[in-house]
């Protein structure tokens, strides 16, 4: 279950990304710029899968507590940041259940981004150009589960608000 966590956030922290483009497609990525936490993972209703369920209702809990597990930062030169704590999480199951404190520990890493229309462009953990198709509404920034990994995350979505 933590490996799913893992896989679904991951993609966040390769995420940060840059513009060297043309004024055109600064002035759109312009509307990326900023800080954004992940506030939300939505994952399709499925009562036969309780890894999803489980990992859904973790981040819940996270970030109800004020946790900030994926945060990314967009910057107008078209540098970006992300911040990471995902890989630190620890389940401990006691005796009043669930135990998920917010980790202490994150990892951050710096890439360039270009946003054209509704499509990302970062350079990823490989230091090969990646493109995914995210959804932009105001202060809502929506990566979809397909981006991330298309076999296990189909449907899934997640969420970041602006700061």
């Amino acid at each position: 279950m933590k490996k799913g966590i893992i896989a679904i956030l991951t993609v966040f922290t390769l995420a940060s990304c840059s513009t060297d483009g043309e004024d055109n497609e600064m002035l759109e990525g312009s509307a990326l710029v900023g800080t954004w936490n992940m506030t939300d993972v939505r994952f399709p209703e499925d009562p036969n899968d309780t890894s999803l369920n489980l990992a859904d209702e973790i981040v819940d809990r996270l970030v109800e507590e004020g946790c900030v597990l994926v945060s990314f930062t967009f910057n107008t030169d078209g540098t970006a940041s992300a911040d990471n704590k995902v890989n630190y999480i620890e389940v401990n199951v006691g005796a009043m259940g669930l135990d998920v404190p917010c980790p202490a520990q994150s990892d951050t890493e710096t890439t360039v981004w270009t946003l054209v229309g509704d499509q990302l462009t970062f350079i990823n953990e490989n230091q090969e150009e990646e493109t995914i198709t995210i959804e932009l509404y105001g202060n809502t920034l929506i990566i979809l589960g397909e981006a991330i990994n298309a076999e296990n995350y189909a449907g899934a979505e997640v969420v970041f608000t602006r700061q």
